[in-house]
């Protein structure tokens, strides 16, 4: 059987070889043209072979550019012109680098030429390139995937505007920072959280040595998107804390989701007696609940403090042996669905949030509040800051307490928890 060689893309005219290579026909209306043609300036085949695919390897980056509709095929040309900086005579390539930056500059298309250049020649590598290592670098430290889905939905919009980093300095952020937030209607939390995405990013192109370590990170929330905490800021955005439900709100919530949601009437009952948060109480198995000691353990919690075993509230001893005895797949919330990222507490949550809106309660008013309220009453009744820390699961605010207790035992819990009272 014969041996097939690979089309040279070479057509010889008046003793010199042209690189030529056919447009298909289906995409000759967006380039304009059926086929691409240059001379490689030589008679040497194997010569012209070498210049040949450096033309070539450039059109078929603008066909398939052309294919997805893209509008900048210079990128993938100069991937593809800096892999053959490996195999071919280097001064052949560099040549077709300078033609085509030179090309640009005359079109006055300063930056692409840049851009073009320097991944061409090796000096800085595309970012869209980078930020497929970087995702791998967060999954590692163990970042949740849900937050690094998040950031790299942000940096996606990073690397759009700066292909390769010497693009990236405080002045040309700051720019885009203002662009982005005034076309997409920005919030001041989602500027933040952009900003904070792209410090994270520009940390690890200081970590893989595409820029200087020395290099101040050029990341900065404009003045006008800054939020702040304090009563007294003249901060244009300031945050503002949850609100707690009155214990009658809490109740007419729940009365209101029995005629809805048995499930979702559930958690409210759970978490108006344990104080748990949403995502504690969607995970909760069935083995976590001791009906011997009347006790639920946390396991799944947001800090290590958070991780407990706390009393059961003997108003829901009954409906919590009941959920029990009703669970389809050990969780004691049955037939909850989760998302992507496991969380089951998801779809509840929205549900309760229609729930809260229909009885007119702002946004700052959420499930946590219903903690908060929890909180509050134990604090009414008279019960220690600490005591209440190891009900509720956070850090003791005192040194002593906070280094050195083991918590307060079970029994004395039940005594505090017992004071919880909504007049059901």
């Amino acid at each position: 059987m014969p041996k097939t060689s690979k089309p040279s893309h070479l057509v010889k005219r008046y003793n010199t070889y042209f690189a030529v290579l056919y447009v298909p026909k289906e995409i000759q209306y967006i380039l304009g043209k059926a086929k691409f043609s240059k001379s490689t300036g030589t008679d040497n085949r194997k010569l012209a072979e070498t210049i040949a695919q450096v033309h070539v390897m450039g059109w078929k980056a603008e066909i398939e550019a052309a294919r997805s509709k893209s509008d900048d095929p210079l990128i993938q040309s100069a991937k593809d012109i800096r892999k053959l900086l490996k195999s071919s005579p280097a001064h052949l390539v560099q040549d077709a680098i300078d033609e085509e930056v030179a090309k640009l500059h005359e079109a006055k298309k300063d930056i692409h030429a840049q851009v073009f250049e320097q991944i061409a020649k090796g000096q800085n590598k595309y970012l869209e390139d980078v930020a497929k290592d970087w995702k791998k670098h967060e999954t590692e430290r163990g970042l949740s995937e849900k937050n690094i889905d998040q950031m790299a939905s942000d940096v996606e919009l990073l690397t759009d505007q700066f292909p390769t980093a010497p693009l990236i300095t405080i002045k040309s952020v700051d720019l885009w920072i203002r662009h982005i937030a005034k076309k997409g209607e920005l919030t001041a939390s989602s500027v933040n959280r952009i900003i904070g995405s792209g410090k994270n990013f520009f940390k690890y192109l200081q970590l893989i040595k595409e820029v200087p370590q020395s290099e101040s990170n050029p990341f900065i929330v404009p003045t006008e998107f800054k939020i702040s905490n304090k009563p007294n800021s003249k901060s244009v955005n300031k945050t503002q804390s949850w609100l707690p439900f009155s214990p009658k709100e809490i109740v007419g919530l729940h009365q209101d989701a029995l005629n809805e949601h048995q499930t979702l009437a559930d958690l409210i009952l759970i978490a108006m007696h344990t104080g748990a948060r949403i995502e504690e109480i969607c995970s909760l198995l069935c083995k976590h609940i001791n009906l011997h000691d009347q006790s639920i353990t946390i396991v799944d919690a947001k800090t290590e403090a958070g991780e407990r075993t706390i009393p059961i509230h003997p108003f829901i001893k009954d409906r919590i042996e009941e959920l029990i005895e009703e669970s389809t797949d050990d969780y004691l919330l049955t037939g909850l669905t989760k998302n992507k990222y496991g969380d089951r507490s998801n779809a509840i949550g929205k549900r309760f949030g229609r729930l809260k809106t229909k009885h007119n309660f702002s946004s700052r008013y959420v499930f946590h509040s219903i903690r908060k309220t929890f909180t509050t009453m134990l604090e009414n009744a008279g019960v220690g800051e600490n005591l209440a820390a190891d009900i509720v699961g956070h850090e003791k605010p005192r040194i002593t307490y906070g280094l050195y207790s083991g918590g307060a035992s079970l029994e004395v819990m039940k005594d505090a928890i017992k004071t919880i009272s909504y007049g059901m």
